[in-house]
Formats: C-alpha cells, structure tokens, sequence
C-alpha cells in the first residue's frame, strides 16, 4: 500500500493509526510514520535521533501535505 493510500485514510477518513495497522499489519512500519507526521516540528526533531531519518519524514510530510 502507498504512502498516499494510508495518507488520505488516516487523514481525510479519519481512520486511526491503531485500526489501521490491525487491517494492515504489513505496512506497520508505514502507519508509524504517518503517525509521526502529526508531530509538530519540534517535538519530531526530539523523538527522532537520527538525522537521516527525520530528513526523510520532514521529505515525506512535505510530499504529503503539500501536494503541487
């Protein structure tokens, strides 16, 4: 399942993160970082140790939330 198709589920249908990954259990590790998108900025720049990773949420929430 793409990144767009959990998007528009958690987001636009309001669909929990838990529910989801219970319908979806392979795409775990996707939902997650949805959920995490949730995060304001700063609170993200905390949880996220590493600097590769949070280069690739900060990529990903851009992608998502601001569609062009």
């Amino acid at each position: 399942m793409t990144y767009q198709t959990l998007y528009e589920l958690k987001f636009k249908h309001k669909v929990p993160t838990l529910e989801l990954e219970k319908k979806f259990p392979k795409d775990r590790e996707k939902i997650s970082r949805l959920a995490l998108l949730e995060l304001p900025t700063e609170v993200l720049k905390n949880v996220v140790r590493n600097e590769k990773e949070l280069t690739q949420l900060q990529a990903l929430r851009r992608t998502l939330f601001n569609p062009k």
